[in-house]
């Protein structure tokens, strides 16, 4: 999609970053990595990735409207919409031997705690409930690097550690808007790196620097949960390799019901540190009365921050469709208990098919 560039104080002031760019609809904005290449000496060892913390999904939503709000076109009833999919892609053949040639040291310490912890699974209990789910470790009685799990990873931010999962042969993750754009100081965060199958400091496919970020003009006027979508298209590595030679990519959904079973994975900082992989199995539904309706989902879990922006999946480890994200906690009116229930925008055309025309999924 045709892009033009916006030039005003506020763009002005996320250089050296890049220039931003807001689609010929007015409906996304996107900013670009004019560097080259980030510097890794800040995650350069497994010590440092260990010791960046969770970003606050709290921190950075912001309150109220913008005051230079840009107009959006008006939004179509999610009722009305037809359901859609994309469909999802393993992993090239030979990648786990090419990405041992590339990062033995890596792949030499994951093995090590292959026998180090074990898998504990809670009782399901009723599902389609707040506060109701089962939550368990997706790669600590070994170290899980098969598909789908190898497409979910890591990401690190300038506020902070977050989830994002790949979906798109085009080399795009998803993640949550608030990863990407900070509202309460009118921002964008920056610094994005993907580490996908990280774990407790080990990167075995390595990291991946960013191209582009986009989200919704309406996340930056109004945080709203349906608008907490960001995309960000990456960079080959230094050796030219996209991501999805050793990821593949999980497929989208849009526009299905809110009564859906979903499985949350993401690297919560309140289990495991943030260097585990935690997953938590639940049925989601509509949150009550005033706190977003059909555009947003609820589903029990136990992770809080750093699992921001990872996906929830339908028929996981089938065709694997992420249908929405982790967002956050609204309150026990909206949500749950906190730590018990959270958060995320129900996948619908207004949110993850217009950020993918706008991208390039």
């Amino acid at each position: 999609m045709k892009r033009q560039l916006i030039a005003n104080a506020l763009l002005l002031s996320l250089l050296p970053l890049s220039a931003n760019a807001q689609d010929i609809l007015g409906v996304t904005t996107t900013i670009e990595n004019s560097e080259a290449a980030a510097a890794e000496d800040a995650l350069a060892t497994p010590e440092q990735r260990r010791a960046v913390e969770p970003l606050d999904w709290n921190v950075t939503r912001g309150e109220g409207q913008r005051t230079n709000a840009i107009p959006e076109p008006e939004r179509v009833d999610p009722g009305a919409m037809q359901g859609g999919t994309s469909v999802a892609g393993k992993p090239q053949p030979g990648a786990d031997a090419e990405a041992q040639k590339l990062y033995p040291q890596e792949w030499e310490e994951l093995q090590k705690l292959n026998s180090l912890e074990q898998l504990e699974n809670d009782d399901v209990g009723v599902l389609g409930t707040k506060d109701v789910f089962t939550q368990y470790c997706e790669n600590c009685s070994s170290v899980n690097l098969n598909y789908p799990q190898v497409a979910i990873g890591k990401l690190f931010t300038s506020g902070g550690t977050c989830t994002a999962s790949v979906v798109s042969p085009n080399n795009v993750i998803v993640t949550a808007a608030h990863c990407c754009y900070n509202r309460s100081a009118n921002n964008w965060i920056g610094g994005w790196r993907f580490a996908p199958a990280y774990r407790d400091g080990l990167t075995p496919f390595g990291l991946f620097n960013w191209a582009s970020a986009t989200v919704l003009n309406r996340w930056i006027n109004t945080g709203d949960r349906q608008s907490d979508v960001c995309l960000i298209k990456l960079a080959n590595n230094a050796r030219g390799i996209p991501v999805t030679r050793f990821t593949g990519w999980l497929g989208r959904s849009w526009n299905f019901g809110t009564i859906q079973v979903h499985h949350a994975v993401g690297y919560p900082g309140n289990i495991g540190g943030g260097n585990k992989k935690e997953l938590c199995v639940s049925e989601s539904f509509n949150p009550s009365g005033g706190c977003g309706g059909a555009t947003v989902l609820n589903t029990g879990c136990s992770m809080t921050f750093g699992a921001s922006g990872g996906p929830w999946i339908r028929s996981y480890r089938s065709d694997n469709w992420v249908n929405s994200v982790v967002s956050g906690y609204d309150g026990t009116s909206c949500t749950g208990s906190f730590g018990m229930t959270f958060n995320g925008p129900r996948f619908t055309t207004d949110n993850i098919v217009t950020l993918c025309n706008a991208i390039g999924c």
